[in-house]
């Protein structure tokens, strides 16, 4: 899959809208105002993002089109890391450029360090009342869309963490 998709998520919302040209063709919803599990969908894949532990997360990611298979693991680290393990063997690292995550990428890990390869790019392009931004695919594997997924969820759920760290002060 080699594609531009532009994403956005309105001020105050729980949803993330992913377009490509002028049709929506994913999304992301959280299930409730202070649950970090999050539903989302890209083209034909369909994943729930289940998120359990009290300081600690861990996430599991389960394939909704098939009977709640789970397809990957995301380990958080602290330091604003994170890795996305997948069934099928995978490896994406999560990684972000800067401290106010304006853009950030998954990185599918090879066998080398050489072997690695930036995946899939998104950016922040707009921040107002809403978040709008761009994603860059480069990845022709079958998961490309988990990536996808991932990296936009892995973004959010970071951003939520701040904020509710920010209001606990």
């Amino acid at each position: 899959m080699n594609k531009e998709l532009n994403w956005t998520k309105e001020a105050f919302s729980r949803e993330v809208v992913i377009i490509e040209g002028d049709q929506p063709v994913g999304g992301m919803h959280r299930n409730a105002l202070f649950s970090f599990d999050v539903d989302a969908y890209l083209y034909d894949v369909q994943l729930r993002f289940d998120v359990t532990g009290f300081i600690r997360h861990s996430v599991t990611i389960y394939d909704r089109k098939v009977d709640n298979r789970i397809v990957g693991q995301i380990t958080l680290h602290f330091g604003k890391r994170a890795e996305l393990r997948l069934e099928s063997g995978e490896l994406y690292t999560w990684k972000r450029h800067n401290v106010l995550m304006r853009e950030w990428d998954m990185i599918r890990e090879g066998m080398t360090d050489a072997d690695d390869r930036e995946t899939v790019n998104y950016s922040l392009t707009r921040q107002f009342f809403a978040d709008h931004g761009d994603i860059r695919v480069d990845d022709d594997s079958p998961n490309a869309s988990i990536a996808v997924l991932t990296g936009l969820f892995i973004r959010n759920y970071f951003q939520r963490r701040r904020r509710r760290i920010v209001a606990a002060m």
